[in-house]
């Protein structure tokens, strides 16, 4: 992990804010950078047909293999969750007569897969299509535990508000005294990349190649204001 710090503005309060005690509020910024090593496929089958049973059957016969597959390549049940289902009729406009007319009925049955060894998962793009995947909607990479990120973060937003106040303090010529409040004021949230994949209807290939997937990394931020005492 190498952590980023970024400058912030400094705000000095005087007197006005206490009449006793001068204050010198600060915020501090930190980031944590990593490789995820978990990553996140949503990915399905679309089948069509004549009625919602026919459709439904299509895409049915196209997920059993899918997820068969996956199995195969080491994902457990836990790891697979399905997050659409749905049946619609088709239909188009008839400029001649002015009607609508039917085409037929379109399924489609979506999935979420986590891949937790990373290693894994330019096969498991590769191996889904093959096994009749025509649907491929995302690709999000996180960490399977990131306590220690935000942690990491945490600390490190913390010294970088005490540095500042104390360069500060030294070039307004006072000293740093007690902290008196420190405040969590940005949920260290985790920034990903997060590849987005066009979603167009395929037929199976033969065998699929494995899909080359760059991982790259992610990014998880703190930040906190701390007020502190000013001593003359």
């Amino acid at each position: 992990m190498r952590i980023l710090a970024m400058i912030l503005t400094v705000a000095l309060a005087g007197p006005a804010m206490a009449e006793d005690m001068a204050r010198m509020t600060v915020a501090g910024e930190a980031r944590v950078v990593a490789v995820p090593d978990l990553a996140k496929v949503s990915l399905g089958a679309q089948g069509k047909g004549q009625t919602p049973v026919e459709a439904m059957n299509a895409t049915t016969t196209a997920l059993e293999g899918i997820m068969a597959r996956l199995k195969e390549l080491g994902i457990e049940d836990k790891d697979i969750q399905t997050r659409g289902l749905s049946v619609n009729e088709e239909t188009r406009w008839d400029r001649d007569t002015n009607i609508e007319v039917f085409i037929g009925y379109t399924a489609s049955n979506i999935i979420e897969v986590r891949v937790r060894d990373m290693d894994l998962l330019s096969d498991v793009l590769g191996k889904v299509l093959t096994e009749g995947a025509n649907r491929l909607n995302g690709l999000n990479f996180e960490m399977q535990d990131d306590a220690e990120m935000r942690a990491e973060a945490r600390r490190s937003a913390v010294q970088d508000a005490m540095e500042k106040a104390q360069l500060f303090a030294e070039a307004a010529g006072v000293r740093v005294g007690r902290v008196i409040s420190i405040d969590d004021t940005a949920e260290p949230l985790v920034e990903g990349p997060t590849m987005r994949m066009l979603e167009p209807v395929m037929e199976a290939a033969p065998e699929a190649k494995a899909v080359p997937v760059a991982v790259g990394e992610v990014t998880t931020r703190a930040e906190v204001t701390m007020v502190f005492e000013i001593l003359q």
